[in-house]
């Protein structure tokens, strides 16, 4: 049966020939790297093995300029991908838990007021499924209290709040080229920043990373293939449930490497990247038509999106009001053979591997738990169907009404 992966960007033929042979000629990092850092109106770019690779580095080049040694804490939201946390106990430095606001997904600013930010030196956004956090307010906050600001735009690529691009506010801005991202080369990950003292940092970690592997830059051509060809429904729908894939996992993990990323698979991204306009209102055409379809269903809460902003929408997200159907709606969801996800399946303060690090104040965070049990997210990619909305509609018929 066809089945449309939960998420992804389609990688054609054309367009992967194409994205090799720039990879393999002259170098294709230096126009995605410049290409990236105008998006987000920075003036240097650093190019990493992954996202997650990528926020260490950031975190650590951050502590470097600090003038206080005591500041050592890193906030993130309490629902994230768990990579964020692992990146920040990679980099040295202890994770301080934030509540998000089940309305928006965001990062909460009322409870981020409420901290002691004098031991904080950044607080990390989320951007959760492309929909931009409350950017504007967490920026000033950070800048009041001398705290850097790390804005997370990994699933986000394309988005933009009060006018600026996300990835673009506070003082560096980190893209994910993941399998599941805006745009991708399956992995990879990239830093853009202006501020000079931080730079400099940032060039001298970065100087002193491995470079790419050429085995593991081969593996992953392999790969690309693999997956361009593969995420077509006719075909996702064979594959997705093979063992050894992993598909759909989430696990917190703390033993990446830190590397350069290969100027080869930066021929994919940088591709992608000059359609990302083109992809972006795709997915956003998506996700109004899901909207229109949910707005009509009873049981759900649509997200808000915050004022003045313009989602990427990586996923569309909504939420259940009776967490006890999600179950059963996301088992109806697959047997339409729609890649409906439940997400991050915890809290970050539920994950023990990063509760042993917290404080006994951040181990209970109310908003966090309640995406995590009410989450649902749908595919917005350019394979989803154009009756996508209609299909879940009638999935969801005799399960939240």
């Amino acid at each position: 049966m066809a089945f449309v992966a939960p998420a992804g960007t389609p990688i054609s033929p054309v367009t992967f020939v194409v994205s090799l042979a720039r990879g393999l000629g002259s170098s294709a990092a230096i126009p995605l790297g410049e290409g990236l850092a105008a998006h987000a109106g920075h003036r240097r770019y650093w190019l990493v093995s992954t996202g997650r690779a990528a926020m260490v580095l950031a975190l650590q080049a951050m502590r470097d300029v600090s003038k206080d040694p005591q500041r050592v804490e890193v906030i993130v939201p309490a629902y994230t991908c768990y990579s964020v946390p692992a990146s920040v106990i990679k980099a040295g430095l202890k994770p301080r838990l934030c509540d998000v606001d089940p309305a928006s997904l965001s990062l909460d600013p009322e409870a981020l007021r409420k901290f002691d930010l004098s031991r904080v030196l950044a607080i990390v956004t989320a951007n959760l499924y492309g929909i931009p956090n409350h950017l504007q307010s967490i920026e000033a906050i950070a800048r009041e209290h001398g705290a850097f600001m790390l804005d997370d735009s990994a699933q986000a690529l394309g988005a933009t709040h009060e006018g600026r691009p996300v990835g673009g506010f506070g003082d560096v801005g980190l893209y994910s080229f993941d399998k599941g991202k805006n745009i991708t080369s399956l992995e990879g990950g990239a830093l853009v920043a202006s501020h000079p003292e931080l730079s400099a940092a940032l060039d001298r970690r970065h100087a002193t990373l491995a470079p790419a592997s050429a085995t593991r830059t081969a593996a992953t051509i392999v790969k690309l293939a693999a997956y361009a060809t593969l995420l077509h429904p006719t075909l996702y729908g064979v594959v997705r449930k093979l063992p050894g894939l992993g598909l759909g996992r989430t696990v917190y993990d703390e033993t990446y490497p830190v590397e350069r990323y290969s100027g080869t698979l930066a021929g994919f991204a940088g591709t992608l990247l000059k359609r990302l306009p083109t992809l972006t209102r795709g997915r956003q055409d998506n996700a109004l038509a899901l909207q229109a379809a949910l707005s009509q269903v009873p049981g759900v809460r649509l997200i808000d999106v915050p004022a003045n902003s313009q989602p990427a929408y990586a996923r569309y997200p909504f939420l259940m009001t009776d967490a006890s159907r999600r179950a059963a709606l996301l088992e109806r969801l697959e047997a339409a053979g729609i890649g409906a996800t439940a997400s991050y399946p915890s809290a970050l303060n539920d994950v023990p591997e990063v509760a042993r690090h917290l404080p006994a104040i951040d181990l209970e965070m109310p908003g966090a738990r309640q995406v995590a049990n009410t989450i649902v997210t749908l595919p917005t990619h350019a394979y989803s169907p154009a009756d996508l909305p209609a299909r879940v509609a009638a999935s969801m018929r005799g399960v939240v009404d």
